[in-house]
């Protein structure tokens, strides 16, 4: 997942990514915009929430059906490997490098033709 980013432009403070909706919190005497933990200055007051601009993050676009098994052809072009949609959205592969690194050439070629 991408990482927050707390900006302010003019008197507006912006969250940018995540997917939880800004709050305010103070912590030890400190106070925050969260998440991000973007902390503000003693001379700052403590912003209403109408004054924080939520982005959340956004997962890529991807046209994937979520039931289809994807035959992909392997670099030296004598087997095919199995790309599918797992229950949590992402792409798995049955070769042995998607096994070691959680990512392969097949998951992105079927990611990036759909």
């Amino acid at each position: 997942m991408s990482s927050v980013i707390v900006s302010k432009v003019g008197e507006v403070y912006q969250v940018h990514g995540g997917v939880i909706h800004p709050f305010t919190m103070e912590l030890l005497g400190a106070r925050y915009i969260m998440p991000g933990w973007h902390k503000l200055h003693d001379h700052e007051a403590t912003p209403d929430l109408k004054d924080i601009e939520f982005h959340p993050y956004k997962a890529k676009r991807s046209d994937v059906v979520s039931n289809k098994v994807y035959k992909v052809k392997s670099s030296k072009g004598n087997t095919f490997y199995e790309v599918k949609m797992s229950t949590s959205g992402s792409l798995e592969c049955s070769c042995m490098g998607y096994g070691y690194r959680r990512r392969c050439r097949h998951t992105a070629l079927i990611e990036n033709n759909n």
